[in-house]
């Protein structure tokens, strides 16, 4: 034993925006950075798992959305002030690479709309929606992310709010539903991932719509939370981003 204090694996910080507070955890200061966006209702613990293991490999950030965790409430939560903020939350930490965005669920169109906006290495959706912003409803918003199929071990980990209003207020967020936005806005052409815990619903191909840009990997896991399901395979895909 030599008496030294090793530092911490996990840090939390907090960052003052000009519509309010974020909290964020990070994990090291080894590269890339990579941004971790929790679902409409959940806050960052959802990606402890997965952020832990990436550390070796990357500056990982995984934050709260206004509202949630130790985060403020705002009185709107418009989708171009939230990428903006996470823009300068990115370049405040003085890593000089473009970052790798992730986007769980209702906030994958946050992802898009940052990769649409800013120099972005990679955008990344985990099970994202098949609208663009979550349903006001909460009943039927919880239900379709099929909350009893997430893994044992994380479930008193990830917990759901039941905050209505909340979920009000991103619902009426004007997200963009053209996907095919990534990167037209910096020239840039990132990697694009989606990664499905199921197959997603199948669509009528148009024989003369272009070749998709995402590429889609199906872990075939139950539920709706890839990236608890199979913690390993989801942090195997993100260093392959790297």
């Amino acid at each position: 034993m030599t008496g030294q204090t090793l530092p911490p694996v996990r840090t939390t910080h907090v960052w003052r925006a000009p519509g309010g507070l974020w909290c964020y955890d990070e994990w090291g200061r080894h590269g890339r950075p990579v941004v971790l966006i929790p679902a409409v209702l959940f806050d960052r613990v959802m990606w402890w798992p997965a952020a832990a293991d990436l550390r070796p490999h990357a500056t990982v950030l995984a934050v709260d959305l206004p509202g949630h965790g130790a985060s403020t409430r705002r009185d709107r939560y418009d989708p171009d002030e939230l990428v903006d903020d996470l823009a300068h939350l990115v370049h405040r930490l003085g890593v000089r690479q473009a970052p790798v965005v992730v986007g769980y669920a209702s906030s994958a169109p946050l992802a898009v709309l940052f990769a649409a906006r800013y120099a972005t290495h990679a955008v990344v959706t985990v099970d994202p929606p098949d609208v663009p912003r979550p349903p006001a409803d909460i009943d039927q918003y919880l239900k379709g992310l099929q909350l009893d199929a997430m893994p044992a071990r994380y479930r008193d980990m990830v917990r759901a709010s039941g905050d209505r209003a909340l979920l009000a207020g991103y619902a009426q967020c004007p997200y963009a539903d053209d996907w095919s936005a990534v990167g037209t806005g910096t020239g840039t052409q990132p990697t694009r991932l989606a990664v499905h815990s199921q197959a997603p619903p199948s669509r009528q191909a148009d024989p003369g719509a272009p070749a998709d840009p995402w590429r889609h990997e199906v872990y075939e896991v139950p539920g709706r939370f890839a990236h608890l399901a199979d913690v390993s395979r989801f942090v195997h895909d993100i260093r392959t981003l790297l």
